[in-house]
Parts: C-alpha cells; structure tokens; sequence
C-alpha cells in the first residue's frame, strides 16, 4: 500500500501520480538483492497483494468451483455450461462490482481517477451508443466463452494426461519446487506473451479490423479491460498454452487463465490507486496500462516484464519519456513515408 494522495492534477483536472513508473530491481545492474527481495515478498509487491488474490480465487474455484477431474474426461455439455455459468459468475462480481463502486456509486469519487471525462454516453463508437454497455456485452458474450474454452480443454487434457508435467514421475521435493516455481513465473509468463501477442495487434491489418474495437476505449473502466474482438480474446487468452506445457498440476494452468481473465479489470478501472481509508491505496499498474490507451505506441506489454525498456517502447510518465515516444513516433512515420 501507498501513500493515497501522492499525485497532482493537471490543467485539465486530470490525476497524474507525482512519481515515475518504476521497473522492478530484478533488471538492475549491478544486482539489488535486498530491492529484489523486497520487491517480491514484500506488500505491495510482487506476489503480494494482486497476485496472491488471483491464486486464491484459482483455489477456491479449483476446490469448490469445479467438477471432480475424473469427470472432465470426455467433453460433454453439463460440465461446460457449469464452466461458463460459473466464469459469467465471476467476472459479473469483480468487473460488474468494481464498476458499481467506483463508477455507479462514486465509493471514492474522482480521487487518483485519471481523466475527468465520463464513460462514453451517445456515442457511435460504442454498441447501444453506450460504452459500459458495449463493454459489458463484448466481455460478456466474447470474453466469458472463450475463457471457458480454454478452461473445458485444460481440464479435459489434464484428465486425459495430454497436458502439462503433471504425469512426470517427480519426487516430493522436486513437485513443490517446479510447482513454486510455476506459481512466481506465472504472472511474468502472462506479461511476456501479453507485450508479443500485443505488438502482433498493432500491426496495421491487425489493427484495423481487430485491435482497434479495444482501442475505442480512450478512456477506460473496469468493463473496457476484456472488451475486445473475439479474435483478440482468442489470442490473448492463449498464455494458458504455456501452462499446458509446463504446469506441473492443472490448478496452475488455471492460475495463469484467471491471471488473464480478472487482472484486466483493476488494469482498466481508471484509477491509479483503490483506496483504503483516506490515507492508504492499493497499486495495481493502471498507470502503465492507462498511458497506452492514451498513446497507443507505448507500454505494451507490463512493468513486471520489462520488455517496452528493453525494446524502447517504455514510458514512465515523465516528460522526458513523452519526448522520447514522440521522437520515436515521428522518426518512425518519416520513415514509413519515404
């Protein structure tokens, strides 16, 4: 947790967090083992506290959510329509509840919201000319059945011994360990194929006639975050393929699914910071998401996997990076024009 109030507006009552976006120490050189621990142990932090309430729910809906494994080995319509009824569950209760708080009933009006303007009311863009609605109906009907697509061939491939390491003959110590292991590599394995998977979208027919519905969403809100093309849904939702290769027991594999599926939400919410009291606020990178909206050609990827640094597509929030990025961009449409 933050400090609440550690931001400024602008000249146009838009909310801009006083400090830069910050790369984990796990890139520095020479090495900070102590940032680095710190960084990943600590609260907020790495694991603590997002990512440990995305592995909770994993685990909640893997005990007492889903059916018995043994049951999921051949495909059949029951089990399915209990997947889909039970992920339109959750994403209504955290897109539909987030939104409900932080937009329906203001719980902390415009404090650390990051533009001033309203969701989209009216408007062409959007389907019923309404943005929350549009949003709501693409993640809905989109986002929901491919989530649970993926999720009914997880399960149907780990009952049937045709996915992940689950039936390597491991020792106790060795299951524990590529188990920890899986569970810290999953939300960086999420953002390394979100920042490819995502700069494949930018590429203009890609764009055009898929990427650009997501894009409709200047300004954002925790509905915009799954609302996409179902194409792009279909794409950004295969970094399960990963964990169908390597997780070593089918929660996991799930565990990256709800990585994808619910992050977007607080990554989407319009505000820096969810606040507790008046004092304290939980981070969540909205921040970094939020400035690509905003740009479209930086940030896009996440902060956890620093590939926009690494390929020069980062912004910070600074002034010194905007420049940068405009540069960039200029030097980049000369070119495309000669």
């Amino acid at each position: 947790m933050t400090e609440a109030g550690s931001g400024r507006r602008d000249a146009r009552g838009d909310w801009r967090p006083a400090e830069t976006i910050a790369l984990p120490p796990t890139i520095a050189w020479p090495p900070r083992p102590a940032a680095t621990l710190k960084w990943l142990f600590g609260f907020p932090g790495y694991l603590w506290p997002m990512n440990a309430l995305w592995l909770t729910l994993s685990v909640v809906t893997w005990l007492f959510l889903t059916p018995d494994l043994d049951s999921l080995r051949h495909f059949e319509a029951w089990w399915i329509a209990l997947l889909l009824a039970r992920n339109a569950a959750l994403i209504l209760m955290l897109f539909g509840g987030l939104h409900l708080y932080l937009y329906v009933l203001e719980g902390q009006g415009d404090a650390t919201k990051f533009s001033s303007k309203k969701l989209a009311t009216g408007s062409r863009r959007f389907l019923f000319a309404d943005q929350v609605h549009d949003n709501m109906l693409r993640s809905l009907a989109g986002g929901v059945p491919v989530i649970t697509a993926y999720e009914a061939i997880t399960w149907w491939g780990f009952a049937n011994g045709h996915l992940g390491l689950s039936t390597l003959d491991w020792s106790p110590a060795g299951y524990g360990i590529a188990c920890a292991a899986f569970l810290i590599a999953a939300p960086v394995i999420h953002a390394v194929h979100f920042y490819f998977t995502h700069r494949l979208l930018h590429w203009r027919p890609l764009y055009r006639s898929v990427h650009h519905i997501h894009h409709l969403n200047v300004e954002v809100g925790p509905w915009s975050g799954l609302a996409m093309h179902p194409l792009e849904q279909a794409i950004y939702f295969s970094t399960v393929l990963v964990g169908w290769l390597l997780a070593p027991h089918p929660l996991l594999a799930l565990f990256q699914i709800h990585i994808a599926a619910f992050s977007p939400a607080l990554g989407h919410s319009g505000f820096d910071k969810l606040l507790i009291g008046r004092r304290l606020g939980v981070d969540s990178g909205n921040y970094f998401h939020y400035l690509h909206h905003r740009y479209f050609e930086c940030n896009y990827g996440g902060s956890v996997a620093p590939l926009d640094k690494l390929f020069g597509t980062f912004h910070d929030g600074s002034p010194e990076a905007h420049a940068a990025m405009q540069a960039r961009m200029r030097a980049h449409h000369g070119a495309a024009s000669s």
